[in-house]
């Protein structure tokens, strides 16, 4: 199978496809203003099926890997190394020296070279998972660095 990896401004499919991949993104045409969207790709299959997806953005003044999403049947196939290697690239291209996340799965970023940061002394990058009442009772996200 033969799949398509390029950038798209598409951010409503975006958001759909990360919020069926189970993660807390309400789906939206219009980027949040306090996020500054710089890139986003897609990964499609040779039939123009959505597989995977991955942001890159600045959020509360840096960089982040905004959101990484591949479809539950396509995991582990290499497609969430291929995307974030993919934003590394782009974030060395503009100067960034450090990457930030907030990972839903920490273990699968630190196996990776992602080191875990202190979550109250890190940039309020994780909008979504701050004040939520999952956060440390059925979900444990994280907050990520990885140096460039």
């Amino acid at each position: 199978m033969t799949e398509r990896v390029y950038e798209t401004k598409d951010y409503l499919t975006l958001t759909k496809f990360f919020h069926d991949c189970g993660m807390e993104i309400e789906p939206s045409a219009e980027v949040p203003a306090d996020i500054q969207m710089v890139r986003m790709w897609r990964v499609d299959d040779e039939e123009g099926n959505l597989l995977a997806a991955a942001t890159l953005e600045i959020r509360d003044g840096v960089y982040t890997l905004g959101d990484l999403g591949v479809r539950e049947d396509h995991r582990r196939s290499g497609y969430g190394r291929r995307l974030q290697q993919i934003v590394f690239d782009e974030a060395r291209r503009l100067g960034v020296k450090k990457l930030w996340c907030s990972g839903k799965v920490p273990k699968y970023y630190e196996k990776i070279g992602w080191h875990l940061e202190d979550w109250d002394s890190s940039p309020n990058i994780a909008r979504n998972c701050t004040g939520c009442s999952h956060r440390n009772k059925t979900c444990f996200p994280a907050i990520l660095t990885y140096d460039l």
